[in-house]
């Protein structure tokens, strides 16, 4: 590498001031920005004679802006910030104050906004490199004021608008007489390609303005500027016929004018003698046969010429010029006999005629070369099962060759080393050759020769690059990516990488000379820690992997006591699904208070029914099925499972249980027990057979209920036994008679003076639970809901908790009031004969404990 001499001391004032402002600015400035206030002791900071002249600071990884105070540093003569993907925003203006600048390059960051006109100031530049950035607006004329330019590269960003040329009031790109590279391709660059900017007097060698939207005629006076070596005017909407002027460049090696509008007849490109590669593919030009010029120019490796208007047979002598490596011409119009002749030329490695009209082909016993002829008669004729009728395959891509390691593995921020088995941190990046003289990639003497002069030419250990991956991009760029391996450590110093990323941004490497003109664009480079006591790269991802790894542990620990709690706070309502029930109340929570009546466990009842299964259903309704099953103890009993949408809310389900635990009659089967566990509400009753035998379900339940009710308040019916009873209730029944319907004769003596207000509603429950369509009955709940209803309008209270709220009810139910002398129904047992056998039990033990079982 090039030796750089630093003159340390004391830093200008003035310079000082203004490195420190740009060290606040941006961020991830090298370590040593830091641990010292005078800027020339700084890495990748040049000073002579205490002013800073230089900043070599390419991949450090840069993150800000380009703010006014670079002007400040008015001594620089070099500003390198390529490749520092961080630096946004606009390009200062201030830039232009730097009076004594040479070079100027900022690509492949990522700048916006327009090129500032006060960069025509600066008037000692002799490179500008913008390429690769995402800068708009158009061309400042003034940049023809650098007279000292040579090369200007604005390549790869969205620059729109004309390109300037002077007038008697304005500057422009034809004063540039020192230019030798106008790169502006890639861009959105318009309307017609100025006849000004080329003269006699101009030495450009390289011009490139492809990718574009350029119109009109190529002008004539491109054949005066007779230094040019590569010419690439291909992919933008140029029109009319080429230029006969065009063949005065016997100095050109390579011509891209594809995929345009051209017209007229194909250009004349004789005495060409340095012609490599040539591309008029995807033009509108006359349809003729190949021109001579096809078999005479001797330095022709490439042709290039599809989808174009080339008719006739190919001239045998086009395959046997000594350089020619490829000749692409399908989707042509190409007929007759393909005769290539016994003179094949050495290098020669690809045809490729698909899509023609080639009707015979004749090739000698010794032709090994890859020959394309899909898509052309001769395929469904005498070459058909031909593998040069058949789809190409392609061949793997050229790759520098790594030592054997065996089963040797890298870090993922890693990458094996070339050098020996080892993992180390390449400098990468990618290489876009822009007009390489050949077009195959079998080469391996090229790979060999780029690779032996990258390592030598940046002054790195033999073998220490690795090229990957080349192949033609869509716009026919040369794309290769590398690696250049540190041979010391695992990483390459700041200053190894600064040097490297400016020989590679300045044009100072030059490849061999078959690549022709590159931009390089680096990736972000992962430094080591130069004052050797911080944390490596190696260290930062370990501690972010082992950061990440703690967080997603600790958020499963969370999510999983989440998912602890909700199982535990649903066992305890499972297991204790009373215990919430309104606690705001004094006597509405706890469990519900039973007589002659127990709590299923959920498990016990699906044992006793094997596991609910259909052999042991006996019933099914609206409100669910129920089964046959024997509890502990050998007793049989009729088990009825609501099912999904059929249960009540837990209070309804509390007080319809402590309402059928206390009321017994010969028509109403026997509670023997509930369960209300994982969701599921149980009633078990006494006497299966009578399920099967009626079929009762919710609304079967009802009816008898209903019919229960009518027995409690009439007293003059005796002899009228089970529904004949409703037949004659409906007999006497007055519905006008809001209070009592027309009953009084029929009521219990003992209820007559003690009615409650709703004694018609509760008359009129009872009639609708013995409605003779089961489908007009309301369900148990709807009952449970109606009474507390009726009730709860007669100002009384609901709920039975306790011993004396229990026997409150029982009185209010049968139309007594608290402190009154207890009804007889509520003594305990009431019967009214032997044949009736009607009891409600009204009291129960508040002292006994309640567990489930």
């Amino acid at each position: 590498m090039v030796e750089v001499h630093v003159i340390v001391g004391d830093t200008n004032p003035g310079d000082a001031a203004a490195m420190r402002a740009l060290r606040d600015q941006w961020q991830n400035t090298p370590p040593g920005w830091k641990r010292s206030n005078d800027p020339c002791s700084w890495e990748g900071v040049i000073c002579r004679n205490d002013r800073v002249a230089e900043l070599w600071l390419s991949s450090m990884g840069l993150v800000g802006q380009l703010v006014g105070d670079i002007g400040g540093l008015t001594g620089l003569t070099l500003l390198d910030l390529s490749f520092n993907g961080g630096l946004t925003g606009p390009i200062s203006a201030r830039v232009g104050d730097l009076e004594n600048l040479d070079q100027l390059i900022l690509c492949g960051c990522k700048f916006t906004g327009s090129i500032p006109s006060e960069l025509g100031n600066l008037k000692k530049l002799s490179y500008m490199a913008l390429n690769s950035n995402n800068l708009t607006g158009e061309i400042p004329p003034s940049l023809g004021y650098l007279s000292n330019l040579y090369w200007l590269d604005i390549s790869e960003n969205q620059i729109s608008g004309s390109i300037p040329y002077s007038s008697l009031t304005s500057p422009g790109l034809d004063m540039l007489k020192h230019a030798k590279h106008f790169h502006f391709n890639k861009n959105k660059l318009s309307g017609p390609i100025p006849s000004q900017i080329f003269d006699a007097d101009m030495v450009l060698i390289h011009v490139l303005f492809d990718g574009n939207q350029l119109t009109g005629r190529i002008p004539s006076t491109i054949g005066s500027v007779k230094t040019l070596e590569t010419l690439r005017l291909d992919r933008n909407a140029l029109e009319g016929e080429v230029p006969s002027t065009l063949n005065r460049l016997t100095s050109l090696s390579e011509l891209y004018l594809g995929y345009n509008e051209l017209s007229g007849a194909l250009p004349d490109l004789s005495g060409m003698s340095s012609l490599t590669y040539v591309d008029l593919s995807n033009n509108s030009f006359q349809e003729s046969d190949p021109p001579p010029w096809f078999s005479t120019l001797p330095s022709l490796s490439t042709i290039v010429m599809e989808f174009g208007t080339l008719k006739g047979k190919l001239p045998q002598t086009l395959f046997g010029l000594s350089g020619i490596q490829t000749v692409r011409l399908k989707n042509n119009n190409l007929n007759d006999t393909l005769f290539m002749g016994d003179s094949i030329g050495g290098q020669l490695e690809l045809v490729d005629l698909q899509n023609n009209k080639i009707s015979n082909v004749t090739l000698s016993s010794s032709y090994k070369q890859e020959l394309e002829l899909y898509g052309n008669p001769v395929c469904d004729q005498t070459l058909e099962n031909s593998p040069y009728c058949q789809v190409q395959q392609s061949t793997p891509p050229y790759s520098t060759s790594l030592p054997d390691c065996g089963t040797k593995s890298c870090r993922p921020d890693q990458k094996p080393s070339p050098l020996k088995c080892g993992c180390a941190y390449p400098y990468e990046g990618t290489f876009n050759f822009r007009a390489p003289s050949f077009s195959t990639l079998s080469n391996v003497t090229l790979w060999h020769s780029l690779e032996t002069s990258l390592w030598s030419k940046l002054s790195l250990a033999s073998g220490s690059v690795v090229l990957q991956n080349p192949h033609f991009s869509l716009d026919d760029y040369l794309q290769v990516s590398v690696q250049f391996f540190p041979s010391k450590s695992k990483h390459f110093k700041r200053p190894e990488v600064q040097k490297m990323g400016f020989f590679l941004s300045n044009q100072t490497y030059k490849p061999p000379a078959e690549f022709g003109t590159y931009i390089f664009i680096a990736n972000p480079y992962s430094f080591a820690d130069d004052n050797g006591g911080g944390i490596g790269v190696g260290g930062v991802v370990g501690i972010a992997v082992g950061c990440t790894l703690l967080v997603i542990v600790l958020i499963v620990l969370v999510v999983y006591a989440i998912q602890q709690k909700k199982r535990a706070e649903k066992a305890i309502s499972q297991s204790k699904p009373f215990g919430s029930w309104a606690p705001s109340t004094k006597d509405s929570g706890g469990a519900p208070q039973l007589k002659g009546a127990r709590w299923f466990s959920y498990d016990e009842l699906k044992k006793s029914t094997s596991k609910f299964s259909e052999t042991n259903q006996i019933g099914s309704g609206g409100y669910g099925k129920v089964y046959r099953g024997v509890i502990p103890g050998g007793q049989t009993v009729a088990i009825k499972k609501a099912q999904q949408g059929s249960t009540q809310g837990g209070l309804e389900f509390k007080t319809e249980i402590e309402l059928l635990s206390r009321v017994h009659h010969k028509n109403l089967v026997g509670l023997v027990g509930f369960c209300f566990e994982q969701g599921e509400q149980m009633l078990g009753y006494l006497d299966p057979e009578y399920y099967m035998t009626q079929q009762l379900t919710d609304k079967s339940d009802v009816y008898s209920f209903g019919v229960v009710m009518l027995e409690l308040i009439t007293a003059k019916l005796p002899i009228v036994k089970g529904k004949y009873i409703v037949r004659e209730v409906r007999l006497v029944m007055d519905m006008t008679d809001e209070e009592e319907c027309g009953l009084r004769e029929l009521l219990d003596p003992n209820l007559k003076d003690s009615l409650l207000t709703g004694f018609g509603r509760f008359i009129q429950l009872a009639m609708q639970c013995v409605e003779e369509s089961a489908a007009e009955r309301p369900t148990m709940s709807d009952v449970v809901k109606i009474l507390e209803n009726i009730l709860k309008s007669d100002g009384m209270h609901t709920s039975s908790t306790s011993n004396s709220s229990s026997a409150n009810e029982s009185a209010n139910v049968f139309g007594s009031t608290p402190g009154v002398p207890v009804h007889p129904y509520t003594e305990g047992v009431l019967k009214r004969n032997e044949s009736d056998a009607f009891e409600y039990t009204g009291g129960y033990d508040i002292t006994a404990k309640f567990e489930p079982k």
